[in-house]
């Protein structure tokens, strides 16, 4: 059986390329675990969007990562914005540590009461 090579580079493309936009945190504290992946899809020009909530213990975010592949944009076009899916990634983040830091009764070492 042979195969047609121009089907084959057509599948390749549609299945590699990927735009990635992520947010990540100026200092990263992110937890052991591995990234959490959810599917999302707006319709009607993203006036119909399902909320996600992310599910970390702590309620901190550590990283955020969008991914829309070469297919999913193709339908995004294909649909003239009906149907727009995506990929959305994110880590959850450690509890910080509070050793070293200012607390609230402290001053930093400034005192403006003089001016």
């Amino acid at each position: 059986m042979s195969r047609n090579p121009v089907a084959l580079a057509a599948a390749a493309c549609l299945l590699s390329g990927c735009v990635t936009h992520q947010i990540i945190v100026a200092n990263p504290n992110p937890t052991d675990d591995q990234p959490a992946v959810v599917d999302s899809n707006g319709f009607g020009f993203g006036a119909v969007q399902r909320r996600n909530v992310a599910e970390c213990d702590t309620n901190l975010l550590d990283e955020v990562r969008v991914r829309q592949t070469l297919a999913q944009a193709l339908a995004t076009v294909l649909t003239l914005g009906l149907w727009m899916p995506t990929q959305i990634e994110y880590r959850c983040a450690k509890i910080p540590s509070t050793t070293g830091t200012i607390g609230a009764g402290e001053t930093g070492g400034s005192d403006d009461a003089g001016r």
